[in-house]
C-alpha cells in the first residue's frame, strides 16, 4: 500500500515509517521539518491547507495522522494536592487546541476527497480526562477501557476527544475505516532514564504509570492499517504492565480519595488502561521491554 504518515519526524512517526517500509509498504512522510532519514521520502507541508494535503494523498491507500501541536505542560503545573493542574497560558493553549482540531479535520476531509479508505489517528489516553484535570476527578472503574466516559477539561485532552468525534462523523459516511490509537507516554531511547526514575505524580497521576515503547506504537499503526474493520474504532495502545514498582490496586487506593471499582483479578503492576481491545481486534500486544529489544 501507499501510506502517507504525518508527523513523520516525531518519535512514533520515524518508527512508523521504518516499520511500514519493512512490511513492504510505500511511504510518504509529511512534517513541518524534513526527516533526517535518506530512506524515507519526506515533504514539508502545512496540514491546515486541505487542498495541499489532498494533493499529497492522491494515489494513497492509507493515512497515518500523527502530527500534533504539543502542549508544554510540565511538572510545575501540578497543584499541591497532586490531583489538578494549573494551565495559565490560556490563549496559547486555545491556539494549540485549534491547531490540532484543524489538522485533524483537514486530513480527514482530504482523505475523503481522494478516496483514502484506511486511516489511523494518533489519539491519547488524555482523552479520558485524567491526565491534566482542572478539577478533582477519578476513574469510574479500572482498568479503564474504551467504554469509559471521555471527560477532559484540558485543551490537550479536548483536542483528542474532538478529533475522535470528527472521526465518527467522517466514518459514518460509509467508505472509510478509522482507528483512533490512544497512546500514553511514549518511550524512546532519550526517554528511558526519565521513565525509569519517574515518580507517578511527576506529570500527574492520571497516567497511572502506563507507557508504550515507540517501536510498539509504530507496530500498532501498521496493524490498524492492515486489519480490516468497519467504521471508527478507538483503541487503548499501551503496555500491559506499568513502569511502577507499586501494585496498581495499591496505587489507586493511595491516589484517589474514593474507592475505585476494580474490574480485574490481576495482581501486581497491571496497566490502569485496558489494552485488550487492541489485542482482540488488531492482534496487537506490546512486546518491547523498557530499554530492550522486542521480546
Amino acid at each position: 500500500m501507499r501510506v502517507v504518515i504525518t508527523g513523520v519526524a516525531g518519535l512514533i512517526g520515524r518508527e512508523a515509517a521504518r516499520t511500514f517500509m519493512a512490511r513492504g509498504h510505500d511511504v510518504l512522510g509529511v512534517d513541518r521539518v524534513t526527516l533526517d532519514d535518506p530512506d524515507v521520502e519526506c515533504v514539508v507541508s502545512d496540514l491546515a491547507d486541505t487542498a495541499a494535503v489532498a494533493g499529497l494523498l492522491r494515489g494513497a491507500d492509507a493515512l497515518v495522522h500523527l502530527a500534533r501541536a504539543r502542549f508544554p505542560y510540565t511538572a510545575g503545573g501540578l497543584a499541591a494536592d497532586g490531583r489538578t493542574w494549573h494551565k495559565p497560558d490560556v490563549l496559547a493553549d486555545s491556539a494549540r487546541l485549534s491547531a490540532n482540531v484543524d489538522m485533524t479535520a483537514s486530513v480527514l476531509a482530504a482523505a475523503t476527497a481522494t478516496g483514502v479508505s484506511r486511516v489511523v489517528l494518533g489519539s491519547s489516553l488524555a482523552a479520558y480526562g485524567l491526565y491534566y484535570p482542572s478539577r478533582s476527578i477519578q476513574p469510574a472503574y479500572a482498568p479503564i477501557d474504551e467504554e469509559h466516559p471521555l471527560l477532559p477539561d484540558d485543551p490537550y485532552g479536548l483536542s483528542k476527544a474532538i478529533g475522535e468525534r470528527l472521526a465518527d462523523g467522517f466514518a459514518a459516511r460509509g467508505a472509510m475505516q478509522i482507528a483512533s490509537l490512544r497512546f500514553p507516554g511514549v518511550a524512546g531511547a532519550d526517554h528511558l532514564r526519565f521513565l525509569r526514575a519517574q515518580d507517578p505524580v511527576v506529570r500527574g497521576h492520571g497516567g497511572l504509570g502506563t507507557w508504550i515503547d515507540a517501536r510498539d506504537a509504530a507496530r500498532a499503526c501498521v496493524l490498524a492499517i492492515e486489519t480490516r474493520f468497519r467504521g471508527h474504532e478507538a483503541f487503548n495502545v499501551c503496555a500491559s504492565e506499568t513502569l511502577l514498582a507499586e501494585p496498581t490496586t495499591q496505587l489507586l487506593a493511595r491516589l484517589y480519595p474514593s474507592r475505585v471499582d476494580i474490574r480485574t483479578a490481576a495482581t501486581g503492576s497491571w496497566a490502569g488502561y485496558d489494552p485488550r481491545k487492541a489485542r482482540r481486534m488488531l492482534g496487537f500486544a506490546a512486546t518491547t521491554p523498557l530499554g530492550g529489544a522486542p521480546w
